[in-house]
């Protein structure tokens, strides 16, 4: 992102994607116009400060953003939802923690699997901590990659949608160290579960 950042002046984007939207209104384009919004909105989060602490409310409704992008680009082939108790609302998280995962479900999870495409997101209090479930009906991840994710352990060959994993799931333990814990749960053509349990504090 620094890099993005440093080769155009987001003002810039930010203006010309403001043009834009006021054109496709003019030619009550609306859908185009609410996809213009919310991919400005989703920018303007992710490259202001890509590594600030947010609230959980924050973050969610950039997802909320995120999702509606995914779904209005793949003609909404598949169903979600975000379910967060009110509790956690105000507690606050890294930002940008759950996009990889919600990525690999919509990108790779439903690839090539028939039926009804289903992602349910769940951020609830568990104990002193914030507990994220990210759940998907996709093809799964093979019992033995799932051992070996789960042991920090990813191949070097492995699949391209597996690198963002790994990624998200070492800037969790760098942001949170030993509190933090992630676990994959997988069957193949079946679902997979990500759970992940990030410590509450005043300042993430």
């Amino acid at each position: 992102l620094r890099q993005l950042t440093s080769q155009f002046d987001p003002h810039f984007l930010y203006n010309t994607l403001d043009t834009i939207n006021w054109m496709a209104i003019d030619r009550d384009e609306y859908e185009i116009s609410n996809s213009i919004t919310a991919l400005a909105s989703i920018l303007r989060y992710g490259i202001n400060k890509s590594n600030a602490i947010v609230t959980v409310r924050e973050e969610c409704e950039w997802l909320r953003q995120y999702l509606f992008l995914q779904q209005t680009r793949l003609k909404n082939t598949f169903e979600c939802g975000i379910h967060v108790s009110p509790e956690v609302l105000e507690w606050r998280v890294h930002k940008l923690l759950l996009q990889p995962f919600v990525e690999n479900s919509i990108l790779h999870g439903f690839e090539g699997k028939k039926g009804t495409h289903k992602l349910e997101i769940e951020l609830i209090p568990k104990y002193n901590s914030l507990q994220i479930v990210i759940w998907d009906n996709g093809r799964g991840i093979p019992d033995e990659l799932t051992e070996q994710m789960n042991q920090g352990i990813f191949p070097v060959n492995h699949e391209k949608s597996h690198i963002g994993m790994e990624n998200a799931i070492n800037r969790i333990h760098m942001y949170y160290g030993e509190d933090a814990k992630v676990l994959i749960e997988s069957k193949k053509e079946e679902f997979t579960r990500i759970q992940i349990q990030i410590p509450h504090r005043e300042e993430a």
